[in-house]
């Protein structure tokens, strides 16, 4: 397969993705570089044309295979107003920043892959030293040669709610909760016009923050058709003098609203974060969610 690398939010490390691009060619793929792979303007990975650019180019190229966001950050939303249908050509993968790119496909009908950005797949995650990439990576890869890969995420019930009602069936979308919050009102808003699940998951943001986020994002879109939320990891998000865990300041917001409400550390900015499709539909039984 031909993997090609952009960067539509932050300045990436590229020592970081050039040791990604070797290990990912040793295994017999081949990983193209965007022309502006290296490109600084402000804390960002170029100017929002040189980010589309980059972008459209890939998504047009015939020879690309899949697209791979070389890193999350801030900035991925200055490019929604320059996108247009030929982001639904082929696969992303990404997460972070990417949320926006991977909703607005996944809400558009394209693939969007909830994993690794491109720059972490060879140093984060590592399970021993001599290991190239990471097996969430590796299941990236995996899943791109053969899109109906099984995947599924062992969850724990976090409300009556999900403790009472064992079985769904929902469309699956989602990622960072503040990247989320912080487009709605736009064109690339998140919208439940089906039967939905929602992941979430943030880093280094505060308690109050993310209850600030949430209570946002909840009432800036219709959610009769939320199903469930599903938390992944909130990496170094501290608790600090806050007597109620995470799990517990969601519920009081999704209770009322008769929302399942979930939790698993497999996704997300620590230790874990298994691939994900956005846009596609899974079943939640027995505590695993399952995609269909």
């Amino acid at each position: 397969m031909h993997f090609h690398i952009v960067t539509p939010s932050s300045c990436i490390d590229f020592e970081h993705i050039q040791l990604a691009q070797s290990h990912l060619q040793a295994l017999g793929h081949q990983v193209s570089l965007a022309e502006h792979i290296k490109a600084q303007h402000r804390y960002l990975a170029g100017t929002a044309i040189q980010r589309v650019d980059d972008l459209k180019h890939a998504f047009l190229d015939p020879d690309i295979d899949v697209i791979w966001c070389g890193r999350g950050g801030v900035g991925a939303a200055q490019l929604v107003p320059y996108i247009d249908d030929w982001i639904l050509n082929k696969p992303l993968i990404g997460y972070s920043d990417s949320t926006v790119l991977l909703n607005l496909i996944a809400q558009r009908g394209g693939q969007a892959l909830h994993g690794p950005v491109f720059q972490e797949t060879a140093i984060k995650n590592l399970t021993h030293p001599e290991q190239a990439l990471s097996d969430d990576a590796m299941a990236a890869v995996q899943i791109m040669g053969d899109p109906t890969s099984p995947m599924h995420l062992t969850l724990e019930p976090m409300n009556a709610i999900a403790q009472n009602n064992p079985t769904l069936q929902a469309n699956v979308l989602g990622g960072n909760l503040t990247v989320l919050c912080s487009i709605q009102g736009t064109a690339a808003a998140l919208a439940f016009k089906q039967p939905s699940i929602l992941l979430l998951e943030d880093v280094g943001e505060a308690y109050y923050h993310l209850e600030r986020c949430l209570t946002q994002l909840l009432q800036s879109t219709d959610t009769s058709q939320l199903r469930a939320v599903v938390l992944g990891d909130f990496y170094q998000c501290p608790q600090k003098n806050v007597p109620d865990s995470l799990a517990q300041i969601f519920s009081e917001h999704l209770d009322g609203l008769g929302v399942a409400l979930y939790q698993t550390s497999q996704f997300g900015h620590g230790l874990a974060n298994k691939p994900l499709w956005i846009g596609k539909t899974a079943k939640i039984q027995n505590s695993e969610l399952v995609y269909l």
